[in-house]
C-alpha cells in the first residue's frame, strides 16, 4: 500500500498538469475535440484523486486532512468537483485552464511536501467531525472559486474599457456568465459552510464526553475560528441576498467577492497565528 500511494503521490501532479494543458488547448483553439478530451480528462483526474484519497483514508484509518499536504491535496480535488459541477451547469469551459492551473498548483504543493510518516489526528476518526471537516473543506473551494471568477471578470473589464479585443477577450466568457459564475460559485459556499458549521456545533457538544477534561474544557462556540466562520456566512449571505434583492451588479458585486475573499484569508491567518483555538490543539490520544 505503501509503495501505490508513492506512486500516486507522484502521478497525481503530472496528470494535473496534463488536465491543465488540455484546457488550455480548449482556450486557445474552443474546438469541439478539445472540449471533449477535457471534459473526459476531468472526470479521470477526479476519479483518480477520488480513488487516491480513499486509499489513503483506508491505509491512515482517518480522513487524510491532518496536514498541511494532506490539505492542499484535498482542496484540489474539492476544487475540481466543484468546477465540474459549474461547468455541467454552464456549460463554460474557457475558464478551466486557469481553474486547473490553481488545482494544480495545490496539488503540486501537496504532493512535494507530503511525508511518509503522516500525523495522527484522531478527531478525524470520528465520522462527524470528518463530514464537518470536509464539508468546510468544500465550502472554502467554493469560496476560491467566487473569487478566481469575479477576478476575471474585472480581466475582462479592464480588456473591455481598453478595446484590447485579443486572445483573452475572445477566449473569456461575456461579463454576464462570468458573474454568474462567480455568484453560483458563492451560492454552493454559504449553505455548505452553514451546515458545516451546524455539524461542528452537534459535534463539539457531543464530544465533551469522550475527550480528556483539559481538552474538554477547550471546546467552546466562542472560540475565535468558529465566530470569523460564521461572521465569513453572514457576509457572503448577505452578498447573495444584495444581488437577489437590491440589484447588486457587475463591479459591485465582484468587487465584494474579492474583498471578501482576501478578508477570509487574512483573518484566518491572523487568528491561526495570534490566538488560542481548541481547532490547533494537539488531538493525540484525547478521545477515550
Amino acid at each position: 500500500m505503501t509503495a501505490l500511494l508513492g506512486f500516486l503521490n507522484v502521478l497525481l501532479p503530472m496528470v494535473y498538469l496534463l488536465l491543465c494543458g488540455a484546457y488550455y488547448w480548449v482556450f486557445s483553439e474552443g474546438g469541439a475535440g478539445s472540449r471533449r478530451a477535457s471534459r473526459s480528462l476531468l472526470f479521470a483526474t477526479i476519479l483518480l484523486h477520488v480513488l487516491t484519497m480513499v486509499l489513503r483514508s483506508t491505509a491512515l484509518g482517518r480522513l487524510p486532512i491532518a496536514s498541511p499536504p494532506e490539505f492542499f491535496s484535498m482542496m484540489a480535488l474539492s476544487i475540481l468537483l466543484l468546477y465540474a459541477v459549474i461547468e455541467a451547469r454552464l456549460r463554460v469551459r474557457s475558464t478551466g485552464v486557469v481553474v486547473g492551473a490553481l488545482a494544480f498548483v495545490m496539488q503540486f504543493t501537496g504532493s512535494a511536501f507530503a511525508t511518509a510518516e503522516a500525523p495522527d489526528m484522531y478527531l478525524l476518526r470520528d465520522p462527524g467531525y470528518a463530514l464537518h471537516a470536509v464539508l468546510v473543506l468544500f465550502a472554502y473551494a467554493a469560496m476560491s472559486l467566487s473569487f478566481l471568477y469575479a477576478v476575471l471578470y474585472m480581466v475582462q473589464s479592464r480588456q473591455l474599457r481598453r478595446h484590447s479585443f485579443g486572445l483573452i477577450f475572445r477566449r473569456l466568457p461575456p461579463l454576464d456568465v462570468l458573474e454568474r459564475m462567480s455568484v453560483g460559485a458563492a451560492k454552493l459556499a454559504v449553505p455548505l459552510l452553514f451546515v458545516s458549521l451546524s455539524l461542528g456545533h452537534l459535534w463539539m457538544y457531543s464530544l465533551r464526553d469522550k475527550v480528556a477534561p483539559e481538552v474538554a474544557i477547550m471546546l467552546s462556540p466562542y472560540d475565535p475560528k468558529i465566530i470569523a466562520s460564521w461572521i465569513v456566512f453572514l457576509v457572503y449571505a448577505v452578498g447573495l441576498l444584495g444581488h437577489q434583492f437590491r440589484g447588486w451588479r457587475g463591479r459591485r458585486m465582484n468587487v465584494l467577492a474579492i474583498a471578501a475573499y482576501i478578508s477570509v484569508l487574512l483573518s484566518m491567518g491572523l487568528i491561526h497565528h495570534f490566538f488560542a483555538s481548541f481547532h490547533q490543539f494537539s488531538v493525540r490520544g484525547v478521545i477515550q
